[in-house]
């Protein structure tokens, strides 16, 4: 049942995503080119829906539904399977990591995403 979630990291040497907006940069210059939830459509929805492995899809519906449990610390009641989104990234560097598969002291799951602008691509911004 292992679940997984996405969060934006200042510095690959550290154990922690960051955590205000202030320096996000990975999610907050990306764009959304489609998403499998029809919710999903600001920066802060995409956001939300990495960092909690899809259990909240978007702000304004994770705000109108204060029955709903609220997500476990560890991912326990998120979704097993992310449902999906196609992102455009911004040229940068973004360093990243999973919340849930990570021990401060014997294991981590981080990563690095290099993203060029290479002028003439298809995939290029216009």
């Amino acid at each position: 049942t292992d679940r997984n979630n996405m969060v934006e990291m200042a510095d690959p040497s550290v154990n922690y995503p960051v955590t205000s907006e202030k320096t996000l940069t990975m999610f907050t210059n990306a764009e959304i080119v489609w998403s499998s939830d029809d919710e999903t459509k600001t920066k802060q929805d995409l956001i939300l829906s990495m960092a909690s492995s899809g259990y909240y899809n978007s702000m304004s519906l994770c705000r109108a539904s204060p029955k709903k449990t609220a997500l476990n610390v560890l991912l326990n009641n998120a979704p097993a399977s992310y449902r999906g989104m196609l992102l455009r990234f911004a040229p940068g560097e973004y360093y990243y990591m999973c919340t849930r598969n990570n021990n401060f002291s014997n294991r981590n799951q981080k990563g690095r995403l290099v993203v060029r602008n290479v002028p003439g691509s298809k995939l290029s911004k216009k």
